[in-house]
């Protein structure tokens, strides 16, 4: 055996071994059972140990694996178009880092047209907890809590410019129902407002009975007071506010507190609602809603990490610990310093989480976020808040779901249209060849598995077009494999010797075959350079396909044929 021949045989076995090392995580993955993984689910490590071994494994993209698509849609209304170009950069990025942190295997998120970004999942098992990952902006903000002095002049100028809107909605139910209803003169306003100035929070305390029980009507009071009649005053529920709001009227209220005119009367304070609602039993559920001032004391942007960790304070509850650059850590020791015993809100997108009172100055610029949160939401909250806000609205414009059953349909039948058409091809070239049939045969075997250990070693993902290229794949190493053996009989032909024909063979087949793959390798390329999609998915084992196959059929089955071939007295071959 000369030295080339022992070269290219000693590549041969070192090339196949990787590949069978590579597939082994994807043979481990498949072999574990469905039955196998839900009863992981109640063991950490096993679970963990299953992860692994599917992060190793050969990456299914969403139409084989099932999973979520969405189109999102990127608000831009009063951008120029530099600044709406870059608003889809950024939201595109954010979102990668969100959802990569997630832990979706090979997410894909491209942008489409001038507004649009497509996200597919694959694999995904909770498209609730990620849709509501991608549409958060997670603002968060510190915000110093308005003294209880405040809240009523608040009260009732926001009462003052609803009024006006309350008394057209009465009189257009009037006129609607053809009945003659008493208008609320301005005397009646003026003296409810003058009865309410007694009171710190007016006629608030009449909304709830001595017992605590919500009166089921206070629609006379609501006449007079549009606002507040809203609100219920529970003092000495919470220190940091006497507010709350029933849970079916906090979208009411927030739509009120969403108008411009809401902003224009308050001047420097504005109200926001909790974003958990509090049991007083009995079935009510009301949220505290506080006066907080409209100008933060800090911001998200000075976070440099986030964690989720339990609530020491309430068993089975979760919080989120952040840290603060040293600018912020700066900026919240001055502000707790001076504000000692005051209340500061901690707001996420424009909803109170926690607002406690600040005990002392607070040097080392790290705190918590406290709230009725869950391991999984305040695993979600940190992770929003470690990832960044987006800079604009993001609104999710076409949403599809693509369950396991349908991928695994997939599957069955692009395995099965590649099973079907690689027998027939082995059939043709055993019958047609023989042995050298044979030679070709281990050669097809051989490609596909190194094809499929570069997917799983690199992390590529295989699509149901990408099946489609492993079998155009196969017909191209096949026919790699006839102009060899076609060539080898031309020379045979010639009455040459059989080592002589099947060296001058590989050697005038070479060339053709090389030209005939580059160009095609040329074109999977560029697919893969600008395609996305299904494209991509097909370029991908297309261009890899290539590069194996020429391997094998120029490699591999030379190696054989010589192998085969080496005794000089041999008259025959199979061929």
């Amino acid at each position: 055996m000369n030295r080339s021949l022992q070269y290219r045989a000693g590549l041969t076995i070192v090339v196949l071994l990787l590949s069978i090392w590579g597939l082994l995580p994807t043979f481990k993955a498949l072999s574990i059972s469905s039955a196998e993984r839900e009863a992981a689910q109640d063991n950490p490590e096993r679970l963990a140990e299953i992860a692994d071994i599917d992060a190793k494994a050969i990456r299914r993209g969403l139409d084989l694996k099932g999973g979520m698509y969405l189109v999102l849609e990127v608000e831009q209304e009063g951008m120029n178009a530099s600044e709406a170009e870059d608003a889809l950069l950024r939201v595109k990025e954010i979102l990668y880092n969100r959802i990569d942190k997630f832990g979706v295997s090979e997410p894909e998120i491209t942008t489409f047209g001038s507004s649009r970004i497509v996200v597919k999942l694959p694999g995904l098992q909770d498209p609730e907890r990620a849709k509501n990952l991608i549409g958060q902006t997670a603002k968060l903000e510190f915000r110093m809590v308005r003294q209880a002095d405040d809240i009523q002049s608040a009260l009732e100028r926001l009462d003052q410019v609803f009024l006006g809107d309350a008394r057209d909605v009465v009189e257009e139910a009037v006129e609607e129902a053809a009945i003659e209803t008493p208008v609320v003169e301005e005397t009646e306003v003026a003296a409810a407002a003058a009865d309410s100035a007694d009171n710190p929070f007016g006629e608030l305390d009449d909304v709830l009975g001595a017992d605590g029980d919500i009166l089921p009507d206070n629609s006379e009071y609501l006449k007079t007071h549009p606002f507040s009649g809203l609100l219920v005053a529970q003092g000495g529920v919470l220190q940091s506010t006497p507010l709350f709001v029933e849970e079916d009227n906090v979208d009411r209220l927030q739509a009120l507190l969403d108008d411009p005119r809401t902003a224009a009367r308050l001047r420097g304070s504005e109200f926001q609602i909790d974003l958990n609602p509090m049991d007083f039993g009995q079935g009510q559920m009301l949220r505290p809603v506080y006066l907080v001032e409209t100008k933060p004391i800090l911001s998200g942007a000075q976070l440099t990490d986030a964690n989720s960790a339990s609530n020491p304070d309430r068993p089975g509850m979760w919080q989120v610990n952040f840290a603060l650059n040293s600018r912020g850590a700066r900026q919240f020791a001055k502000v707790t310093g001076e504000n000692v015993g005051r209340f500061l809100a901690i707001s996420l997108d424009g909803r109170i989480s926690s607002a406690p009172v600040i005990q002392g100055k607070i040097p080392s610029g790290s705190g918590s976020i406290s709230g009725n949160f869950t391991n999984s939401e305040a695993s979600d909250l940190a992770l929003l808040l470690r990832a960044g806000a987006l800079p604009t609205d993001v609104y999710i414009a076409e949403e599809r779901t693509v369950g396991p059953s349908l991928g695994s349909d997939s599957i069955r039948m692009g395995v099965s249209a590649a099973m079907y058409g690689s027998i027939l091809v082995i059939l043709f070239m055993l019958v047609y060849y023989r042995m050298s049939g044979v030679v070709t045969v281990l050669a097809l075997i051989s490609n596909i598995v190194i094809l499929m250990a570069v997917l799983g070693k690199f992390g590529l993902v295989l699509t149901l077009p990408g099946i489609a290229g492993i079998i155009l794949t196969v017909g191209m190493a096949v026919d790699a494999n006839v102009l060899i053996n076609e060539r080898i009989r031309e020379e045979l032909r010639k009455e040459k010797t059989i080592r002589a024909s099947v060296q001058s063979g590989y050697a005038n087949a070479t060339r053709t075959i090389i030209d005939a793959n580059v160009t095609t390798l040329i074109a999977g390329v560029i697919l893969l350079w600008f395609g996305t999609g299904p494209i991509k998915g097909f370029a991908v084992t297309l261009s890899i396909g290539i590069l194996t196959s020429m391997f094998t059929a120029l490699v591999m089955t030379r190696v054989l044929m010589e192998f085969i071939t080496r005794n000089k007295g041999t008259q025959k071959m199979s061929i």
